[in-house]
């Protein structure tokens, strides 16, 4: 993984100087995009599969990234736990971004329950959730776990805002976008917090670790990229996304 990701040039080991570094790398670019797609091009069908794809992380959304709380001390670990309480709702299970995703799920016809897809979706889909678990599992990686939420959140606001777009556009209601609207202003904060408390702090802290950082953000981008890239190029060929599909679509 390491060999195939590019890493930007390390900065100093400083919070502002950091968060700099990682808001260029997730900065929006130009070309094509998997939100974008959803927004003015899909129909409801492959709205459907997109839903199922993002179910295998998103119903253990925050999870894999909370392992990283007992490897973490000091400033970084009290900018994770202010994400992550955001994630788990604040204490209230209704407003659980997990809790969220199934409603969304349930709304639009399809199977809430944890795994239910495990089998439809290709292996770059696993392989996603995969990479933040290692992250997050593993306390010599814990650099990593921390670029890694933090481009995760950097890269969340602007694509969820498109996604509820799209949902719309195609016909379902909002309690199916209400998942992605409640993102559009959540990360937009977490995004600040990521980079600058959570990621700025842990180098300032342990500059040891700010290679690391930054190869979790960049392997969060490249990892992330090669999922969406596997969807967007299977709709532009009229082609199901999803394993065991037959055929070319009309």
């Amino acid at each position: 993984m390491r060999e195939r990701t590019p890493v930007p040039d390390a900065p100093l080991p400083q919070r502002e100087a950091v968060a700099e570094t990682l808001f260029a790398l997730t900065a929006p670019t130009p070309g094509p995009s998997l939100s974008r797609y959803i927004a003015r091009t899909a129909d409801r069908e492959q709205a459907l599969e997109f839903l199922m794809q993002r179910s295998i992380y998103t119903l253990r959304e925050a999870d894999a990234h909370s392992w990283a709380i007992p490897r973490l001390t000091g400033r970084a670990k009290a900018a994770l736990m202010e994400i992550q309480a955001d994630e788990y709702g604040g204490g209230d299970f209704d407003r659980m971004h997990q809790d969220l995703f199934a409603r969304t799920l349930l709304h639009a016809g399809l199977d809430a329950g944890y795994g239910a897809y495990v089998d439809r979706v290709p292996a770059i889909t696993l392989a996603s959730f995969n990479l933040m678990t290692m992250f997050g599992l593993n306390r010599r990686l814990r650099g990593a776990a921390v670029g890694h939420l933090a481009a995760f959140e950097m890269t969340s606001s602007i694509p969820c805002r498109a996604i509820a777009e799209g949902l719309r556009r195609v016909g379902f209601d909002d309690v199916v976008a209400d998942y992605y609207d409640e993102h559009v202003e959540a990360d937009a904060v977490h995004e600040q917090i990521a980079g600058r408390d959570l990621a700025g702090s842990l180098a300032e802290d342990e500059p040891e670790l700010l290679g690391d950082i930054l190869f979790g953000a960049a392997a969060c981008l490249t990892v992330d990229g090669w999922a969406g890239d596997h969807i967007l190029q299977a709709w532009e060929a009229s082609r199901s996304s999803l394993r065991g599909a037959v055929g070319v679509r009309s």
